[in-house]
């Protein structure tokens, strides 16, 4: 019973004091604003090209006789075309299938590039 008296004195007397005079510790003011609204839906447009063209090439064997396969009409460089890997594979499969035919300055750039992933990929990740 004493310690409730003593409560409800202390909150009676903190309630004298002007906001402005009140330490950190008895609470932040009741300044603050909730935003109770939702932001608007975003407008996507559902027949972009990438969403219009996709799976365009699912039957390309059904409808043209199994004659192409469709990494066969993937657009890109040679050394990407229908592969998938990360960076350091894909510069050694660069490396491999045009490096004869790079200029020298951006064969170096490309020797740096690996032996840099090389070494990252071998002290850092999830691999080691």
């Amino acid at each position: 019973m004493a310690g409730s008296l003593s409560w409800v004195a202390g909150r009676g007397l903190w309630g004298q004091v002007p906001l402005a005079c009140r330490s950190f510790f008895l609470g932040v003011p009741r300044l603050f604003h909730v935003r109770v609204t939702v932001p608007p839906p975003k407008v996507v447009d559902r027949w972009n090209e990438k969403r219009a063209m996709f799976g365009v090439y699912d039957n390309i064997g059904i409808l043209g006789n199994f004659e192409k396969h469709p990494k066969e009409l993937i657009k890109g460089p040679v050394w990407l075309r229908g592969w998938k890997g990360n960076e350091l594979q894909r510069c050694i499969r660069k490396k491999r299938m045009v490096g004869n035919r790079m200029f020298i300055d951006d064969l170096h750039n490309l020797n740096k590039r690996i032996s840099f992933l090389y070494k990252r990929f071998n002290r850092h990740g999830k691999h080691r």
